[in-house]
This record gives C-alpha cells, sequence and structure tokens, in this order.
C-alpha cells in the first residue's frame, strides 16, 4: 500500500506529479503519513491528531507555521526548501528597493489619475545597503546590489563572523549607517519586533526599509508611526504579521509606503524548484534516505 500525502494548499505540479508516483492523497492530516504545507499551521495539538505522520515538508523556507518542537519530540522530521527560493526573493527585494528609490508606485498612480507629477527619486549607487541577516537570501541581495548596483554592503548576523561583505559591529551600527535597510531573518522570540520604536529612531530620516522575511520582525505600529511622522523616508513590504492585511490596518493610510501581497517568492521557477524540493523531501524520508534539508537534524541523532 502506497504511503499517504496531505496537501492542503496548492503547489506546483512538478511537486504533486513526484508525490502522485509514489503516495496517495488524503483530505485530512489524521490520515496523512507526510503532509506538504505553505502557510497551512501546523501546531502540537493536530500532532496529536496524527498518529501516522512521519514527515512534514514546508514548501518554502520559514517554519513559524510549525511546531517544530513538538514535531521534535515525535521523532518526526521537518523538511524545508532552503536554496529553492533565494533569487526570487532577492529579485524582488531590488525590485521593492528600486521602486521606492524611485517613487515608481504615486508616480504611476499619478499619471494613471491624469497628473505628469515632478517625482525626485535617489540612486541607489554609492549608498549604503544595511542586511540584516546574512543568510542565502540576504547573501544574494548583498551580492546584487554590491556588484550591480554598485551599493556599499554594510552586514549584520550575529551567527555569520566572516563573509565577503563588511560587517556591522552591531545592529545598531548598521541602523545608523544604512541609507536602505533590508531584513531577512526568520521569525523567532528572539527576533520578533526587533525593528522596534526604539530602533527606529537610529535610522537616518532618509533611510528606507524594506522587508520580505516575516513581518512579525517589525513592530509594524511603530513603523506606521515614523512613516507618519516622517521620521524615515520610506518602507516597501512584502510580509505582515497577520495576511492579509485586515480592513483599517495602518499602513494602508501610512505615507511613503508601498506593499504587496508576500509574493517574493512567487515566481514559476521559484514556485516549481520548492514544490520540487519539498516533494523529493517527503519521498526521502518515506523511503529511509536522510533528505538534503531538515529543519531537526536531531531527529535522526
Amino acid at each position: 500500500m502506497k504511503p499517504t500525502v496531505f496537501v492542503p494548499e496548492p503547489i506546483a505540479s512538478a511537486g504533486m506529479d513526484l508525490l502522485r508516483a509514489e503516495c496517495a492523497g488524503v483530505d485530512n492530516l489524521p490520515q496523512a503519513d507526510a503532509v506538504v504545507v505553505r502557510l497551512f499551521q501546523i501546531r502540537a495539538d493536530d500532532l496529536l491528531r496524527a498518529p501516522r505522520l512521519k514527515v512534514i515538508a514546508k514548501h518554502g523556507v520559514g517554519v513559524d507555521n510549525i511546531d517544530v518542537a513538538a514535531a521534535t519530540s515525535r521523532n518526526i522530521p521537518v523538511v524545508f526548501t532552503p536554496t529553492a527560493n533565494a533569487n526570487a526573493v532577492a529579485e524582488h527585494t531590488l525590485t521593492l528597493m528600486l521602486a521606492l528609490a524611485r517613487n515608481l508606485y504615486p508616480a504611476s498612480a499619478a499619471v494613471f489619475a491624469g497628473r505628469w507629477p515632478k517625482c525626485e527619486g535617489v540612486e541607489l549607487a554609492g549608498k549604503t545597503l544595511g542586511v540584516i541577516g546574512l543568510g542565502r537570501i540576504g547573501r544574494r541581495v548583498a551580492e546584487m546590489a554590491r556588484h550591480g548596483f554598485a551599493m556599499e554592503v554594510l552586514a549584520f548576523d550575529p551567527l555569520v563572523s566572516k563573509s565577503d561583505f563588511t560587517h556591522a559591529a552591531s545592529l545598531e551600527a548598521a541602523l545608523r549607517a544604512a541609507d536602505f535597510l533590508t531584513l531577512h531573518l526568520p521569525l523567532t522570540p528572539e527576533t520578533r519586533h526587533l525593528v522596534n520604536a526604539d530602533r527606529l529612531r537610529l535610522l537616518k530620516p532618509t533611510c528606507r526599509i524594506i522587508n520580505t522575511s516575516r513581518g512579525g520582525v517589525i513592530d509594524e505600529g511603530a513603523l506606521a508611526q515614523a512613516l507618519r511622522d516622517g521620521r524615515i523616508a520610506g518602507a516597501a513590504l512584502d510580509v505582515f504579521e497577520k495576511e492579509p492585511l485586515p480592513v483599517g490596518h495602518p499602513f494602508l493610510t501610512t505615507p511613503n509606503t508601498l506593499l504587496t501581497p508576500h509574493i517574493s517568492s512567487s515566481t514559476k521557477e521559484s514556485l516549481d524548484r520548492m514544490a520540487r524540493d519539498a516533494a523529493q523531501g517527503v519521498l526521502d524520508v518515506l523511503q529511509g534516505r536522510k533528505p538534503a534539508h531538515v529543519v531537526n537534524p536531531e531527529v535522526y541523532g
């Protein structure tokens, strides 16, 4: 009998075809030997109702929607796809940065409204890009910014001591120096609201913030207030603490704000890679192989 897999959200055919060849689909978690999730929540009480579960696959990188500790206590590997979306997210980050720098959103809206405004922007060349988090995506953004746009890169990541980039002595030092600030952090208890009201006050009034990591790394209320007060020059955000944004959210009325609906990894190429890698991770576990990328490798200890 084939093992069973639950896929609660659509994934690309590149992954579904791999799974269909080796697994039978089911429509609920309690009947599943494996599950592939994007934003679907897997909590400790969900695992209690899934006695057959042998592997959880995250279609993506951030695993804040999965109770990894509970999975580890059950000896369930959590596999993920850390190499699949790095280029797509990095490209979207640079897209947002360019759009902020040149005021593309208000300029375009004005033309559609029949106006022909003067929109003065700034160039990226020579500006300092503060990169907070130097994992695969952060490194790719830093490479593209330095080599493609002649920016000065100042990185901060307490887990990375050496790289090809200049490292700030502290997070606060990176914030003070940045003309553009881009965040590439997982959401953990330590990083939640890392960029808060006090740290926003350290930024130059000309600084622009880009976030394509997780919404919770920024205190959204504090950022909205800083934008309303003109204490920073702008923000471009692809991720939010609650998605979709609720009606009346302060970002919907803040000035110099560009919002996209969590699409930084949504390219055909990236979605194919994530689906394929997540499916392969499932098959590796079910067929007795150690998968390439495991969030909780201690289950193999």
